[in-house]
């Protein structure tokens, strides 16, 4: 089905760096850009009681051209864009036909949609805006700032602009936690960045299972929260908390507890709070063991990444092939199938 190597594609997210053409306190991958913005997009959505999907699939548009394009800096793209307006649209559609040539097309559909809601244009462009804030405190970002501050002008009147700020304070704490931290790097992959990639995993198992409308906006919430407590706690590696249950056990009930105390320094976001135990617990029910499998697979894609790019640390390929026997006893969908494309690239 070629939905292996699209999903090894993903991995060019990691490597993507935005504001590629300015020094900057922060790098911001495109994986880290699309996990602050679909948060945003979920927080705005929760307080207007809209679907999160919509949001998913609009973001899964923006991202898959990129696989082959790569990123565009803002100032390059608006420029052409005066010159002739409809442009990027004929490169992203030409960047899709590229991509067909991997998956099919009714496949990428069902899994994009090029028409956007504001509010996700206003969760995108707060995104924007942020990392160029963070990066203004040292370097000079005065301009794209500027520009974007004008774009925000058109929708602050519509979206409350402090949920934005809320959850890109999150965001980035998530942004700035490095995985497997213990061991030695090609490819870094920070929280956020690793959580995007199980928001598309969950997205693509549940869309090729072809679940309800509830099932699928459960999958997806699950898969945004469930490394969110590193937010506050840290990265705690699963061989820790695994040690003894009564760690593991004690670690959920910290971060729904300092989940639940954020709630109540931010009573703005205090409708959120109905998701606590999704929170502490995201992978039971049904589910949740599709977004414990696309954890997975995310972390066995960290591993062929390193493997593919010369690293020699022997943990990457133990818990490769450790991953894939677990991967490959998922009975709803033939993952095998999918790790032998990954395979045919790696080794």
């Amino acid at each position: 089905m070629g939905i292996g190597k699209l999903i090894f594609m993903m991995g060019n997210l990691f490597t993507i760096q935005r504001w590629n053409n300015k020094p900057a306190v922060v790098k911001f991958s495109e994986a880290d850009n699309a996990y602050s913005t679909l948060l945003i997009s979920f927080a705005l959505r929760e307080y207007y009681n809209m679907e999160i999907e919509k949001a998913v699939k609009w973001r899964m548009s923006r991202i898959l051209p990129k696989l082959v394009l790569s990123d565009v800096s803002l100032e390059l793209k608006e420029r052409v864009e005066r010159l002739s307006p409809d442009v990027w649209e004929k490169v992203r559609d030409k960047a899709f036909k590229d991509l067909y040539n991997i998956v099919e097309k009714d496949q990428l559909d069902n899994l994009t949609d090029e028409k956007f809601e504001p509010i996700d244009k206003f969760a995108d462009i707060y995104t924007s805006f942020f990392e160029a804030k963070v990066n203004d405190k040292v370097f000079d970002f005065k301009k794209p700032i500027l520009e974007l501050e004008e774009k925000l002008n058109k929708y602050n009147n519509n979206f409350p602009d402090d949920i934005p700020k809320i959850f890109f304070s999150i965001a980035l704490n998530m942004v700035s936690m490095v995985r497997w931290n213990r061991i030695y790097r090609n490819i870094k992959t920070t929280v956020a960045g690793h959580s995007f990639i199980v928001v598309a995993i969950s997205f693509i198992i549940a869309k090729l299972l072809n679940l309800e409308k509830d099932s699928v906006e459960n999958i997806i919430k699950r898969a945004l929260l469930h490394d969110l407590p590193e937010a506050f706690t840290g990265d705690v590696i699963t061989p820790t908390k695994k040690k003894t249950k009564e760690l593991d056990m004690l670690v959920s009930m910290v971060e729904k507890e300092m989940f639940n105390e954020w709630l109540k320094e931010n009573p703005k976001i205090s409708y959120l709070k109905k998701y606590e135990n999704m929170v502490s617990d995201p992978f039971s029910t049904f589910e949740g063991q599709i977004v414990r499998i696309a954890d997975y697979f995310a972390a066995l894609l960290e591993c062929s990444l390193e493997i593919f790019s010369g690293n020699k640390e022997i943990t990457f390929r133990n818990v490769f092939f450790d991953l894939k026997k677990h991967l490959k006893t998922f009975e709803k969908l033939d993952l095998g199938e999918w790790i032998d494309e990954i395979e045919d690239i790696v080794f």
